[in-house]
């Protein structure tokens, strides 16, 4: 289970503006804060303010979408705590964080999101009694790569890893999908989790100094840092300021958000470079703190460039997946064609998905895609499909045929990729024809016992994988001496 988060409630203020950009300064009161200038927001936005054709998810508590400053900004989401649809926020923690990510501006109310023109898909994980499943929150993410989120913010953490969110992660990279997290509030270099995972942009807090707030959790598994304290929505009405790592991930997600307006077809990896390169260094975190313009410069307006890659089990009935790179927001236009491959490669299937048969078995299967400015590119080829286990050459027995010795059992050769588990049987024959066999042992070698005296001896291997099992035994022994 998880997590933990924060949210104060304060109001802040202060601003500059950065030299050579003209500043796009909405009418909202609370944006003259020190948070948006030390982001370098307003300079941002005189380049893109967002686009309504991007989402931003905010996997937390659910968010409050009557709240006045993000009216007509929440998209229908979904409650994987009650498993419903209303993923209304009853705590509060998630409508401040979609307020610091999207809010919206120029309309007198509060202050404005970093990415103002944004959209919002709020998926509720976080129960009332402050925790979240880490298996529920891989489900959100991959929900909302299903749903055409452009970037997901989780300001969740906790120390334990889990391997379904983290395969979840993983797909959303292969998606075009980028995932923020909170650093969290410990203020030690322990790492926490999802922040700390690789495929993960982990964001620590910083001070109106510019330095790390003395609460941040801090380490070179922490990628960014982010205004700590930024005006917000509160739950019920009313503003405050959402303070914590909490506060400082939407920061960054609104600024994916930017960026992914501005770069449609941009990759997950040319958006973290952009980020890297144009963030000032600060000590604690690996790459210092956030520089809205400086990544949206940085970043440009790359074409698209397919990255195909393949989720999934090669086992027959499994499903495998193709994932292409590019946020399906873009509108890219993709055809797939999959192929299994022996010695050579011929057609399989067409489609985003492929079910894996038992025709593929030996085989091992590949996705190329193609799209209109973007070309062709091929993914690596899968894992062998395994098939059942045959047997080629028989198990074989080595060693002395007398009391007390010490037989060995070879398994002999078989077919069905790998791994094959194998199990051992050592049985004792009446006659040459094994017609009657008694169990003598389990092993893969075996003490010949007084009770083998005027008996054959046979091995047998029972060879098995995930798609079936066999059997082969040895030529039974001459009789024991």
């Amino acid at each position: 289970m998880l997590l933990r988060a924060l949210v104060a409630v304060t109001v802040v203020a202060a601003g500059v503006t950065t030299a050579g950009a003209r500043a796009v300064v909405p009418s909202d009161p609370l944006v003259t804060a020190w948070t948006y200038a030390s982001a370098n927001l307003p300079a941002a936005w005189d380049v893109t303010t967002g686009s309504e054709k991007v989402s931003i998810a905010i996997v937390d508590s659910g968010v409050q979408a009557a709240r006045p400053d993000l009216a007509g900004a929440v998209d229908p989401g979904y409650d994987f705590v009650d498993r419903d649809a209303d993923a209304d926020d009853l705590v509060g923690h998630g409508t401040a964080v979609a307020g610091i990510a999207a809010a919206r501006a120029n309309n007198g109310l509060g202050a404005a999101g970093a990415c103002w023109s944004c959209r919002i898909l709020p998926l509720r994980v976080l129960g009332l009694e402050g925790f979240a499943r880490l298996t529920t929150m891989a489900t959100a993410v991959d929900y909302a790569v299903e749903h055409g989120a452009a970037v997901v913010n989780l300001s969740l953490y906790g120390e334990n890893r889990n391997g379904a969110l983290e395969a979840s992660i993983r797909r959303a990279r292969a998606a075009g999908v980028l995932v923020v997290a909170a650093a969290g509030n410990e203020g030690t270099t322990t790492p926490e989790y999802p922040a700390a995972y690789p495929d993960v942009l982990g964001v620590a807090a910083t001070e109106e100094s510019g330095g790390l707030a003395v609460y941040s959790s801090r380490g070179d598994w922490v990628k960014l840092a982010a205004p700590g304290c930024t005006p917000t929505t509160q739950l019920g009405g009313g503003f405050g300021a959402g303070c914590g790592t909490s506060g400082a991930a939407p920061v960054v997600a609104g600024i994916v958000g930017l960026m992914r307006a501005q770069a449609p077809f941009a990759s997950v990896a040319q958006i973290e470079a952009a980020l890297e390169e144009a963030a000032t260094p600060i000590g604690g975190v690996r790459y210092g703190r956030v520089d809205a313009l400086g990544a949206l410069l940085r970043l440009g307006r790359p074409g698209p460039t397919l990255h195909p890659t393949v989720e999934g089990m090669t086992l027959p009935g499994q499903l495998l997946r193709a994932y292409t790179g590019v946020w399906v927001g873009a509108g890219l236009d993709v055809s797939y064609r999959w192929e299994r491959c022996r010695s050579s490669c011929e057609p399989a299937g067409t489609g985003r998905t492929y079910t894996v048969h038992r025709s593929d078995g030996g085989a091992r299967l590949r996705v190329t895609l193609s799209a209109p400015g973007a070309g062709y590119a091929t993914a690596e080829a899968t894992e062998v499909v395994p098939t059942p286990p045959r047997n080629f050459t028989a198990p074989s027995i080595a060693g002395r045929l007398v009391v007390g010795a010490r037989l060995t059992g070879a398994v002999g050769t078989w077919s069905g990729g790998e791994p094959l588990a194998f199990l051992y049987r050592w049985e004792r024959c009446r006659d040459r024809a094994c017609r009657e066999v008694t169990a003598a042992a389990r092993t893969r070698s075996y003490r010949v016992r007084s009770a083998d005296r005027g008996r054959r001896l046979r091995f047998t291997v029972i060879a098995g994988n995930a798609v079936g099992r066999a059997r082969a035994s040895s030529a039974p022994t001459r009789r024991v001496r």
